[in-house]
């Protein structure tokens, strides 16, 4: 999942957190024109209007400085992933298009970085590819966009993408939620079984269980639908009903349900309580996820007659999401101190995000568990704790994502996530490609060591991890030559979950170990 950006201000919180103008990670919707009705046919003209939009945001926001021509003969050739016997061949002034190795036409390129100059060839190029080859010429609007945006992006980074209509409004339903009944349903021959129920939304209310089957909806026998057409199907407008039939194992006679369509939001959060622990599990972040870890922190420390002794976030394999949700959860953990900064070419990608007063967990110990597949907005909460001397963080070295994009979107409602900034920590080390050393790794010549043992030696080390920690921070802002072997230090895994678990829990019952952790991870952070 990728780091997306908006162009909005954050909402103040009940902990009267400040108004950042958000430079990373939610939705920046481009300022273009609400998105006209086509009938889905290509024409010049709307192609000139979504390409120039596309241009014009590579070329304002991109990370680092374009070129445009490289960018649209790459382009015009990616219509070759529609017809393999189009040749489009850059000869500096000029580009010469063929099918069937014989001439179509040469366009003569622009020397200047004009996106609208870039435009016109690259629309003139698609209408001589669309007059001679039968495949073009049949594509329809969605599917040339999408081969000429994956073409422009190709010699971009390996973050930077193209998503068409489709997929575009699938990626804002996970970001930004959508109209459904909440639940998690998987497509199975003649019935669809539902896998898990939000405990928030109208099916929970309608009593809808997990291992229901559905097999009708609105009265239609679902066998042979795909995935997709049963997602169309159940989500759609708010406030909207769907009918459908259930199956339940424990009863002899089908059950019918009519559910009002509401605002659902993916679950990314559970927890649950381990003897005097909270285990937090944050599977990704959206519009939510802050909200609910406060609400699970609230929620545990609540419980009657039963007194926490400390927090386990487990980001292990969280792929991140939204910079925002990042920062506010990182920030209910501190009172003071950088969270992140980001740099970018565009003036609005120079950004610090700042901590603000109030701990919801009254400064409890903390332990987070990362693993390489640890990355985005789960290494920013993971470095700023780490850094900020609040966490002790137990795993492998993360994924080394280190890049923001933020998500812009095209007339056609297409997106481009376009990477425009690096992510800075605290200590002011570059996250990307380098990720976060952990302070107790999991990971020795390749093989998972027992807690206890790991526990014993990680006492008698203290000297060594000192200098290792002080190896990664003066890696700096800057690309260096021993990234790479620095990341041996704790070799990326996919992780233990009992050895994990097992190291954090003890951890959390030795208050003079964890103390001396965390003294190891700090640094004097005075002045920065």
């Amino acid at each position: 999942m990728v780091m997306t950006v908006y162009n909005s201000f954050l909402a103040k919180t009940s902990r009267a957190k400040h108004f950042f103008w958000l430079a990373a990670v939610l939705t920046l919707a481009a300022c273009v024109p609400a998105p006209p009705k086509h009938d889905g046919q290509y024409s010049d003209s709307y192609g000139q209007e979504v390409l120039s939009a596309g241009f014009t945001l590579i070329s304002d926001r991109y990370i680092e400085p374009i070129s445009l021509h490289e960018l649209a003969i790459s382009g015009m050739s990616g219509l070759r992933s529609l017809d393999s016997q189009l040749e489009v061949v850059d000869s500096g002034n000029g580009a010469r298009l063929s099918y069937a190795n014989r001439p179509i036409g040469t366009i003569n390129l622009p020397t200047s970085e004009s996106p609208e100059a870039w435009t016109a060839v690259t629309v003139r190029a698609i209408a001589l590819a669309r007059t001679a080859s039968p495949a073009v010429g049949r594509a329809d609007a969605e599917a040339i966009f999408k081969a000429v945006f994956d073409g422009i992006v190709e010699p971009l980074d390996g973050f930077t993408r193209y998503a068409g209509t489709q997929r575009a409004k699938e990626h804002r339903a996970l970001r930004d939620g959508f109209g459904g009944i909440g639940v998690s349903i998987r497509m199975e021959d003649d019935s669809a079984l539902i896998l898990s129920v939000n405990e928030s939304g109208p099916a929970a209310e309608a009593k809808i269980l997990a291992d229901d089957r559905m097999t009708h909806v609105d009265g239609e026998s679902i066998a042979g639908w795909t995935q997709r057409q049963l997602v169309e199907h159940l989500r759609g407008k708010i406030g909207a009903k769907v009918q459908f039939t259930i199956r339940r194992p424990e009863q002899s006679l089908p059950l019918e349900f009519t559910i009002t369509r509401a605002h659902i939001v993916p679950v990314t959060v559970t927890s649950r309580r381990d003897d005097d622990v909270a285990i937090i599990r944050i599977v990704g972040f959206n519009r939510e996820t802050a909200r609910k870890v406060a609400k699970a922190i609230k929620s545990q420390l609540n419980e009657p007659g039963r007194p926490l002794n400390g927090i386990i976030l487990d980001l292990r394999s969280n792929p991140g999401g939204l910079l925002d949700q990042a920062v506010e959860l990182a920030d209910s953990f501190l009172d003071s101190g950088d969270i992140i900064s980001t740099f970018g070419r565009h003036p609005r990608s120079l950004q610090r995000f700042v901590a603000t007063v109030g701990d919801l967990s009254g400064g409890l110990p903390l332990v987070i568990l990362v693993n390489g597949n640890s990355a985005s907005a789960s290494e920013v909460v993971t470095a700023a704790l780490q850094d900020q001397a609040r966490a002790i963080v137990v795993g492998s070295n993360s994924f080394g994502k280190g890049t923001v994009q933020t998500v812009l979107q095209l007339p056609n409602n297409g997106e481009i996530t376009l990477t425009w900034s690096r992510l800075v920590t605290p200590s002011g080390y570059r996250l990307h490609k380098l990720g976060i050393l952990p302070s107790i790794c999991t990971r020795a010549d390749g093989q998972v060591v027992a807690a206890d043992h790991l526990l014993a030696q990680m006492k008698s080390e203290t000297r060594a991890l000192t200098e290792q920690f002080s190896r990664w921070r003066a890696t700096g802002n800057r690309d260096s030559s021993d990234r790479e072997s620095l990341r041996e230090l704790c070799p990326s895994d996919s992780g233990s979950p009992d050895t994990d678990i097992a190291i954090a829990k003890n951890l959390l019952a030795n208050p003079t170990l964890y103390k001396e952790l965390i003294r190891i991870g700090t640094i004097n952070l005075a002045g920065r």
